[in-house]
């Protein structure tokens, strides 16, 4: 039996989807990833792990349905249609009728009960749970759906958060910590299977262990960073009011490490971060940023920032470009309000209409290019280590990432090519060009960087 399966959304949905993918294998399924799918293959079935966060990425995962409907009752290719992820858990009952073709539909967090529900062919049409729950408590299979030297390492899920704007906690659940023994036996299968960058993700990595005891994150990163191989840790997702001096004191000491963290503030006016209902609101961010970068000697930060809440005055969009030029974070992402039923911002007054926030947003990115251009410039001359990812034949060139560039979200390091390279090679590169987001270099002496 031939299973695609197709990932939308976050990087939880991308571990999700390899959980999918393992548990599916082990039973003598086989499994391809079928984002671009377009027919060309058979499938017996077709799984899409959908994204409910904003408007945008609803619609994307309705489409994605929907031309999947289509190809199965066109062309019986995929012969079954089944929906997992935030989407469906959240809106099983609207997709069931309004899309026919779906033969079955899990919420978040139930890759068991959807290889069963693949496995039956003939079972129950709905199984999402009434109440989410993301809980881990049990290692799990994992198969990789494409060849990629990195890998995303979830560490918790669900949110105890209560953000204005945001309606993960309805679709997922309170915080689920995966305990830290099954962490590390999972770093260590990926490590085994080729990963030299593990990436840890949860809604809010900071809060990892608070549901589970005593164990926190800056013990987990300190074990990690004691496994053996040649490969480094990446800190994703990080609130700025968890970053304790404890956390930064672990990042500090554990050099597999790099020095990059990324810390949502979301906006940098005190008023719209209360409205927001953001946790430590009242944080003192250039304190905290000027311990990092104390602390963590050429530490890249990242942030994202959520341009428009109901609100947000004129000034107070200033006040978030102004924070945006003096904390000169590297990389940052600028997203417009999406008003999400179900939150407390759907009640707020003023709201900021749709022309306004594109405009906003738009200029908080050409902002935020700016200033990540500017950090490239000051690379020039510099020697990093890069984790290399792809031959780009139209440039001649390999694709790689430094320390400071996360996968997927910031810029990349172009490498001139020689025969001895390979996928999933680190090499010294001295840095000869930037060009906007990515930096270009020759391959220098090599050097390792840990034992």
């Amino acid at each position: 039996m031939r299973v695609g399966l197709i990932t939308l959304g976050c990087d939880k949905n991308t571990v999700d989807n390899e959980y999918l993918a393992g548990l599916l294998e082990s039973s003598g399924c086989e499994v391809v990833a079928a984002d671009d799918f377009a027919g060309e293959i058979s499938l017996d079935a077709a799984v899409i792990a959908t994204c409910g966060f904003i408007g945008d990425a609803k619609e994307q995962s309705v489409e994605a349905i929907v031309a999947l409907a289509e190809m199965k009752r066109r062309d019986a290719n995929p012969r079954r249609l089944y929906v997992a992820g935030c989407l469906a858990q959240r809106y099983a009952a609207e997709l069931l009728e309004e899309i026919p073709e779906i033969d079955g539909i899990v919420g978040v967090g139930q890759f068991a009960e959807m290889a069963a529900m693949i496995r039956a062919a003939d079972g129950a049409r709905c199984m999402v749970r009434e109440t989410p729950s993301v809980e881990v408590n049990r290692a799990l299979p994992r198969k990789a759906l494409d060849r990629k030297p990195y890998a995303y390492l979830k560490i918790a899920d669900g949110c105890n958060h209560r953000c204005a704007f945001c309606a993960i906690p309805a679709m997922k659940g309170p915080l689920r910590s995966v305990p830290p023994a099954i962490v590390l036996e999972e770093a260590r299968t990926l490590l085994d299977r080729g990963a030299r960058e593990l990436n840890l993700i949860a809604q809010d990595i900071t809060a990892y262990g608070h549901d589970q005891g005593d164990y926190r994150l800056p013990r987990l990163l300190r074990e990690l960073g004691s496994l053996e191989g040649d490969f480094w840790i990446r800190c994703l997702y990080a609130y700025p009011g968890g970053i304790t001096d404890e956390l930064i004191a672990a990042m500090a000491a554990t050099p597999r490490v790099v020095p990059y963290l990324d810390m949502p503030v979301q906006h940098f006016d005190p008023e719209v971060l209360r409205r927001m209902q953001r946790p430590s609101c009242d944080l003192d961010l250039g304190a905290l940023v000027a311990r990092l970068r104390d602390a963590i000697p050429g530490i890249v930060l990242r942030t994202t920032v959520l341009v428009g809440f109901p609100g947000e005055t004129p000034s107070a969009h200033r006040h978030l470009l102004e924070g945006l030029r003096e904390h000169a974070f590297n990389w940052a992402g600028a997203f417009p309000f999406s008003c999400e039923e179900g939150t407390a911002a759907v009640e707020l007054p003023r709201h900021v209409g749709t022309r306004t926030r594109e405009k906003r947003c738009n200029e908080a990115i050409d902002m935020q290019s700016a200033i990540s251009a500017r950090y490239n410039e000051t690379r020039i001359g510099t020697r990093t280590r890069v984790l290399l990812e792809t031959f780009d034949e139209t440039r001649g060139q390999w694709t790689g990432r430094s320390p400071g560039e996360a996968p997927e979200v910031d810029g990349c390091v172009y490498v001139d090519a020689d025969t001895s390279m390979a996928a999933g090679q680190f090499v010294e590169v001295a840095i000869t060009r930037a060009d906007g987001y990515d930096v270009s270099g020759l391959r220098a002496c090599e050097k390792m960087l840990f034992s």
